[in-house]
Formats: C-alpha cells, sequence, structure tokens
C-alpha cells in the first residue's frame, strides 16, 4: 500500500513538473529565440541586427496607409514605419482592442522582418507580434469600479478575467527575489511580483510606490509588505500579468497576520562581481564594419555613467596613415535600461582599416566596482578592448 502511495505521488509531482514546463514554453520565442528590449529607432537605423529575432519595443500606434492596405503601426523619430502585423494566436483580439489604442503609447512582442515590393523593391520594416500590452490609464477614474478577487480566482483560472479590472491584495515579493514564477517570464525589466499563499502573478506598467511610501524590488528588506492593486490581468503562456491602475499599500488578512509576525531572516546576500563586457553590436571581432557604423557595449551590470567620460577611446590600429583624423567629433551615450554604452564615431570610418574601441580604466559600476578585461583578451593597460574591421 505504501507503495501505491508513493507512485501516487512521484506522478502528480511529475503532471506539476510537466504543467510548469509547459506554461513557460512559448514556441515562437522558441523558433526566434528570447525578446530583447530595443527602440523603433534602433530597428530602422539597424534593422540586419534583429532581422529575424524576437524583440520588445513600444511606441505610439499610429495608422499606415500604403499600398493596398492600412496598417497599425509605429513611427520611428525620422518618419520611417515599422508595420504591426498579428499571428492567428492573437488576430482576432488585436484587430479589435487596437482600434481604442491609436494615438496612444502600446508595447508589443514578435519577430522583426524586412520585407519589400516585387514591383517597387521598396524596403518596408514589419513585426509580427505575439503579445502586446495596452496603453495604461494616465489618470484612473475617480469611480473607477473593480471585481475583488484572490490572486488564487486568477492563477487557478487562467485568462478568465483577462481585460476586466480586478482587485487583489497581495504580498510584495520584488523583482520576483525569491522565485515564486519562472524567471524567463518577466517580460520588462521594471516587472514585479505579488503573492499569496502560493499563487504568484507579475504586476505592469507602475513602480511599487505611492503618496508617502516607496518599495524597492531590488531589496528583500522591502518584501513582506501587502498591497492592494487594481488593474487588468492579461495571461501569456499560462502566467498572469496585471497591468496595474491603482497601487495602495495594506493590512494583510487576518489569517497572515501571525505568520508575518517573525519573518524568516533573509539569506546572505551573493558576493559582488565586478562587471565585464558581454555582448556588442556590431560582434567584436567583426571584419564587415560599415564606414558608417554605430557601435553598441552591453555589460553584465549596471554601469555608473559618469564614469565613462574620458575613458572611452577610437583610434585605427598601427601606424598613422595619410589621412587619419581624430575621433574628436565622437559622441557616447549610456541607455542604463538596457546596461548598453553606445558610440557614435562622428566620422566616416576608412575602409580597410582595423579599428579599437578602448575602454580604460576607471570605468565602474553602480556598486564602484571596476570593469574587468574578459576571459582570454589581451588589452594592455586598458580595462578592455574591442576591435573591428571596416569593409572595403
Amino acid at each position: 500500500m505504501k507503495g501505491r502511495f508513493r507512485a501516487v505521488a512521484l506522478l502528480a509531482v511529475a503532471c506539476l513538473a510537466a504543467a510548469d514546463a509547459l506554461a513557460q514554453y512559448n514556441r515562437y520565442e522558441a523558433q526566434y529565440g528570447d525578446p530583447v528590449d530595443v527602440s523603433i529607432d534602433d530597428l530602422i537605423n539597424t534593422p540586419t541586427a534583429y532581422s529575424n529575432r524576437a524583440i520588445r519595443t513600444r511606441g505610439n500606434l499610429e495608422m499606415f496607409a500604403g499600398g493596398s492596405e492600412m496598417r497599425p503601426s509605429f513611427r520611428g523619430t525620422f518618419g520611417n514605419y515599422v508595420l504591426l502585423y498579428a499571428v492567428p494566436d492573437v488576430q482576432f483580439e488585436w484587430e479589435q482592442e487596437s482600434k481604442r489604442w491609436f494615438g496612444r503609447e502600446v508595447e508589443v512582442t514578435g519577430a522583426f522582418q524586412e520585407t519589400s515590393e516585387s514591383s517597387s523593391g521598396r524596403v518596408y520594416y514589419r513585426i509580427v507580434l505575439w503579445a502586446y500590452l495596452g496603453p495604461p490609464d494616465k489618470e484612473p477614474p475617480k469611480d473607477l469600479k473593480s471585481q475583488l478577487v484572490t490572486l488564487e480566482d486568477l492563477v487557478s483560472r487562467p485568462g478568465k478575467l483577462d481585460g476586466k479590472v480586478v482587485h487583489v491584495i497581495g504580498k510584495f515579493r520584488g523583482h520576483n527575489l525569491y522565485g515564486d514564477l519562472p524567471s524567463r517570464s518577466q517580460r520588462k525589466s521594471s516587472d514585479w511580483v505579488i503573492k499569496d499563499d502560493v499563487y504568484a502573478v507579475w504586476v505592469t506598467d507602475r513602480r511599487a510606490k505611492g503618496d508617502g511610501w516607496a518599495l524597492d524590488p531590488k531589496m528583500k528588506r522591502d518584501t513582506g509588505k501587502w498591497l492592494d492593486v487594481v488593474g487588468r490581468p492579461t495571461t501569456i503562456g499560462g502566467v498572469t500579468y496585471i497591468q496595474a491602475i491603482q497601487l495602495s499599500l495594506a493590512t494583510p488578512p487576518e489569517d497572515k497576520k501571525l505568520a508575518d509576525v517573525a519573518p524568516p531572516p533573509p539569506p546572505p546576500e551573493r558576493p559582488k562581481v565586478p562587471p565585464m563586457v558581454v555582448f556588442s553590436l556590431p560582434l567584436d571581432g567583426d571584419r564587415e564594419v560599415t564606414s558608417t557604423e554605430r557601435f553598441a557595449i552591453q555589460f553584465s551590470k549596471d554601469m555608473n555613467e559618469t564614469s565613462f567620460e574620458g575613458r572611452v577611446l577610437l583610434r585605427y590600429a598601427g601606424r598613422p596613415q595619410p589621412g587619419d583624423r581624430a575621433f574628436d567629433a565622437a559622441r557616447i551615450s549610456y541607455d542604463g535600461g538596457r546596461r548598453a554604452l553606445m558610440v557614435d564615431p562622428g566620422d566616416v570610418l576608412r575602409t580597410g582599416r582595423v579599428l579599437e574601441l578602448i575602454l580604460l580604466p576607471g570605468i565602474v559600476d553602480l556598486d564602484g566596482l571596476p570593469l574587468e578585461t574578459r576571459q582570454g583578451k589581451q588589452v594592455g593597460r586598458a580595462a578592455d578592448v574591442l576591435r573591428y574591421q571596416v569593409a572595403f
């Protein structure tokens, strides 16, 4: 009899594991990869870097009228458009809901593609989207009506309340600091988690703060606070997200107060590690960069933006040649959301030459730790060096 109970228990565990794996599986991300956050201008300016890749972007929804159809789209700073198409799974909902969102900011996740008209040869950019978030309510109406539900209601009945305004209470868990949800299900770096019992959801589009209070989603010391959240739930891949409209501090339910009196001590913080370069566009060592290339360098940690000043150098490798000019007009900027340093040489690069992008000592992260050289790189006295060859 004990063996039979053990077999049943093991079968239940296996079923739960399979259900969790299914919830995390996204067939589009399996095909195109994990989405990367990118701006509309970056898509338009460097389309080959993102072609047929999964991206996440946002912009004001407009209607593009060209050729034989009118199509929802995002417009770049200089007037170029990225057209929006939806996969069959969400096409009907997208077409119905997007009609109400023109002129407002919308976020989409999908595959970025380049296409062209066979007759004119004109190139178009498009995103084939499989997930989207509508614009948040800027000012919640005073008479906002919401349905009081529990997190158990949302999680155990996925999708049943999607799009409706609900009112839930849950414990603040920061940026998924306790692993309550699959880490891959976080859609934006600003998303955070609330939980009640074993039921957890992501909260999006609003920071955890209000009049006279603010919670830091990176710190475990702020977890354990109870929050009252009003918003619209969306279910994607079996995971529930609440697009928040209103937030306020709440008192824990009566049956939770006793459990909150003596929370277990938080585990010790992990030792801090220095930052390093983890990715670049173009790739380090690329031998076919264009003469008008711009460079993006991504770091493993959030960097101190001011530490880049005077410590990013561009030069041609080898002996100076006639016609070489110093990169006096070079411009740099730091995108904290993507932990990326953007470098614009400010000049046309000379064909055939090897360009060195040098990161000097003194560049540090927000913890004050200095940039570490990548393993196997020979950089001399620099902190790191990236090398590229300009195509002929």
